[in-house]
């Protein structure tokens, strides 16, 4: 399936006009133009018979980040097929936009190559059999949706054991009975609707026993102490290494990409935008090893979430 991919997109390379005019632009990590020197992408622009065809690079690696066609030079309509990579040029993810809504099928990859998802869509919303997986290749969500947005889904913890079950009706809306879980397999939350509107909801504790409170409490995946603690967690544990110097104004980024577990453990590290080996190498370390969080809370129970962390290098960076 690469190798088909990679052969399809250099037949679109090879089949842009070699005469037509590029623009070149610099991003930097939160994909806002800059300076060359500040730079992390590089992008170019050209206008063809069909549209303007885009591709993004890693501006260390010199590979692909991304490639398709857009409708308009400010690129904000894609229309065609769009390709997308991590910095190791595993390809990420691949699907098909018709002016500017995903069309057909979409597959997403994990950066060990694993299939993450497939799914079907139509006018930019998803049709007929949908499925995820988690990294360690269990089925996290299976799901089938019916062209008017109704349909049913159940999903399921890393560990095989169920998520939540429920029913859609039109438009994609929650309707009649949605059980959630535990990871242990008890039921958290059981929730009644009527077309989209909650009617009734019970919580219950990790044995399984009812609570009398029904409160829907919600929170992201969090760092003991909050925002600031992070903070201080990274400064601490970065370093700068000394053979090393840039020009831009001693500063540097790594983006980091994690996964927060219904336990609070960090896991799935990787570097989803890269600076050196040597930086790479100190920020993913610094994030792996980072103390246990407070996982991200939903239905009544602790699920798993997924974070970017920018980390920053400064020349002063003990």
């Amino acid at each position: 399936m690469h190798r088909k991919l990679q052969l399809l997109l250099l037949g679109m390379v090879i089949s842009t006009s070699l005469n037509a005019q590029t623009t070149e632009r610099y991003y930097d990590y939160s994909w806002k133009a800059c300076k060359p020197e500040e730079a992390l992408f590089y992008s170019t622009v050209i206008k063809t018979d069909t549209g303007w065809y885009r591709r993004d690079y890693y501006l260390r690696e010199k590979k692909l980040q991304m490639a398709g066609l857009y409708q308009d030079e400010d690129c904000k309509v894609p229309n065609g097929t769009f390709f997308y990579f991590y910095p190791n040029a595993q390809i990420s993810s691949v699907g098909k936009f018709r002016s500017g809504k995903k069309e057909g099928i979409w597959l997403r990859y994990y950066p060990n190559k694993m299939l993450q998802d497939s799914a079907s869509y139509h006018n930019d919303r998803p049709v007929g059999l949908v499925l995820s997986w988690h990294s360690n290749g269990y089925l996290s969500d299976s799901a089938i949706y019916r062209p008017d947005g109704s349909g049913l889904r159940a999903s399921w913890f890393d560990n095989g054991m169920p998520s939540s079950a429920g029913r859609f009706s039109e438009k994609g809306k929650a309707d009649k009975k949605w059980v959630y879980f535990h990871k242990n397999g008890k039921p958290s939350c059981v929730e009644m609707y009527n077309n989209g509107t909650l009617t009734a909801r019970q919580h219950f504790d990790i044995t399984g026993s009812p609570l009398s409170d029904t409160t829907d409490i919600e929170r992201e995946a969090e760092f003991p102490g909050g925002a600031n603690a992070w903070s201080k967690y990274l400064q601490k544990k970065l370093y700068f290494p000394t053979q090393y110097k840039f020009d831009n104004d001693g500063k540097a980024v790594v983006i980091v990409s994690f996964t927060v577990d219904e336990a609070g453990k960090v896991a799935d590290v990787y570097v989803s935008t890269s600076l050196h080996p040597t930086f790479d190498r100190i920020a993913e370390n610094v994030v792996r090893q980072s103390p246990q969080w407070i996982p991200a809370f939903r239905k009544n129970r602790s699920i798993k979430s997924y974070r970017k962390q920018p980390v920053f290098f400064g020349q002063e960076t003990r």
